[in-house]
């Protein structure tokens, strides 16, 4: 049983006779008598009372046709659902940032999309690395950009590889340290740390901006996944947090804040992932080759 079938049996129905049904669906006649008698076989009940003009349900056919014109309407709203969902898809833009010190890639990537895509709604969550891992699972978001060590282990996701990231040490802009001529990853462990997570990529971006020197297991340490957060924090007290690289042209972030002049040796790799299976949207795609060009 297809759901041909189903509409052949339901158009007989709703046209009263096989030449008025045939004609509605764009079938032969002898095609669509033919396939009512297989359905009729298959089934092993009449459908049909035949008539000198046309035909009727049986009781028995009545039952089976209406369970058909419910199928079939399921179908059709599925399909409805499944079209609507493809559009909205292609004009919300959903992804995960992880960590947050990330989200700087998207300062000059996020306005030439929406140049391309003016009428795309973007929602950006700038998560922990496993949240962000459990959002794209769940189908809530549609892309991470990410660490490529954390992520390319999950043999679910498709990687693309970008840009490595650069990462950097920032203080308010009257800090002590902001007096040296010569800052080192020791003279930093003499302040608190801002840090958007305490497990996945943030502590790795630190420690690669750290180098050899360790952190301290007792060293103050304020986490904080909230940028702006972060950033009153560094900008009330003498912590030091962590930004991307694309801040050293940010002029009202440089009014408030500096950026201490030295970063790791060795970039962090970042990519995207998503899920296997699905292909990405357009928008999502054209966000994709703009970052990783």
């Amino acid at each position: 049983m297809n759901t041909n079938k189903l509409r052949y049996i339901v158009a007989v129905d709703r046209f009263g006779s096989m030449t008025a049904a045939a004609s509605a669906i764009h079938v032969s006649q002898p095609s669509l008598t033919r396939t009512v008698a297989e359905v009729e076989k298959e089934l092993g009940i009449a459908l049909f009372e035949r008539r000198a003009r046309g035909v009727i349900a049986t009781p028995q056919g009545r039952s089976i046709i209406d369970r058909a014109a419910r199928i079939l309407a399921d179908i059709e709203r599925l399909d409805l659902d499944a079209k609507e969902f493809r559009a909205y898809r292609e004009s919300h833009l959903r992804l995960c940032i992880s960590p947050p010190p990330l989200i700087t890639l998207m300062n000059p990537a996020l306005p030439q999309l929406l140049t391309h895509y003016p009428s795309l709604k973007v929602d950006i969550k700038s998560v922990s690395t496993e949240q962000a891992i459990s959002l794209l699972r769940a189908g809530d978001s549609e892309l991470i950009i990410g660490p490529m060590r954390a992520l390319e282990e999950r043999r679910e996701f498709k990687i693309i590889p970008l840009q490595p990231f650069d990462a950097y040490f920032f203080t308010r802009r009257d800090h002590p340290l902001t007096n040296k001529r010569a800052v080192s990853s020791k003279h930093i462990l003499n302040y608190p740390l801002v840090l958007p997570e305490r497990d996945g990529a943030s502590p790795e971006i630190t420690n690669r901006l750290f180098g050899d020197t360790e952190i301290p297991p007792d060293h103050p340490i304020h986490i904080i996944g909230h940028f702006p957060l972060a950033c009153e924090v560094v900008a009330a007290t003498d912590a030091v947090a962590t930004v991307g690289q694309n801040y050293l042209q940010n002029r009202e972030f440089l009014k408030r804040f500096t950026i201490l002049g030295f970063t790791s040796a060795e970039k962090l790799s970042v990519c995207c992932a998503h899920r296997q299976e699905f292909e990405l949207s357009a928008p999502a795609s054209a966000l994709v080759n703009i970052l990783a060009s």
